[in-house]
């Protein structure tokens, strides 16, 4: 192979350089608001749905940061606030300024429900008619179950995710709807805190089951750049066709098998 002329071994050279300095110049500090819904997102912004967000933003050179608040919450500071350069996440319907990327992670609602408890083979909400249901704030409305609220013998809804869990296993409830990996996680706080003597009144080592008797939630975000919704979306296809996402995701689903089984996705 002949040596390179001194003029095109300098070209080269900076050729490369003018493109580190681009690269350079583009990479972005991003600041995003989400909720606080262990393991989806910690307090810190780690967890199932912040490490691929991370993953993925950093392949294209950017470091993301998070402002974690309540569920619901981070959808209207947001909005209000446009000093976060992007929201974690968006529900399919669901339409805020910015850039949308494509759907790239979902969440799965559905019933949990105790074994031997008197319900089995729950398919659909139709099944739970006629039980004892707690569910998470609006509900009713976000799941789209209005007209079975009625049929049920008792439907309540509770923001502390112990208060939805604790009917469960004392039996005054038959099935909590709720996202099925959150709850799983909560699940096992709550064995965790009854080992150490903080749950006398509930006995939680009764064995739970969750059913995705609803359609998964794609997510997406919102970035105010539209550069940096384009760089999310071919950096999350890049990670997805190496596996990496999948890497980042299963353990999270897999520490809870003996709950979800195979009725929550991976990603």
């Amino acid at each position: 192979m002949k040596a390179l002329p001194v003029r095109g071994l300098l070209a080269l050279i900076l050729f490369v350089g003018a493109v580190n300095y681009i690269s350079a110049l583009s990479a972005r500090e991003l600041h995003l608001i989400g909720p606080n819904i262990p393991p989806q997102f910690d307090k810190d912004g780690n967890g199932r749905i912040g490490n691929v967000i991370k993953a993925a933003l950093a392949s294209c050179g950017h470091k993301a940061s998070f402002t974690i608040v309540p569920f619901g919450r981070h959808w209207k500071d947001y909005v209000d606030n446009e000093d976060f350069d992007g929201l974690a996440t968006a529900e399919a319907d669901q339409t805020f300024p910015g850039f949308s990327t494509k759907p790239f992670i979902h969440l799965q609602d559905g019933a949990t429900i105790l074994l031997g408890g008197g319900l089995s083979d729950v398919m659909s909400i139709e099944d739970l008619h006629g039980n004892r249901v707690v569910a998470f704030p609006s509900a009713d409305k976000i799941l789209g179950i209005q007209a079975s609220v009625p049929k049920f013998k008792s439907f309540k809804m509770r923001a502390n995710r112990f208060d939805q869990l604790r009917p469960l296993f004392s039996r005054r409830a038959d099935v909590v709807l709720a996202d099925g990996l959150i709850t799983a996680h909560f699940i096992s706080l709550l064995r965790q805190n009854a080992e150490a003597g903080k749950e006398p009144d509930v006995d939680v080592t009764s064995p739970v089951q969750f059913r995705n008797i609803f359609a998964a939630g794609p997510q997406r975000l919102y970035f105010r750049d539209e550069n940096i919704t384009r760089d999310f979306d071919r950096c999350f296809n890049e990670l997805l066709e190496s596996g990496e996402v999948e890497r980042i995701t299963k353990p999270y689903i897999d520490v809870h098998r003996d709950i979800l089984g195979d009725q929550y996705p991976i990603y």
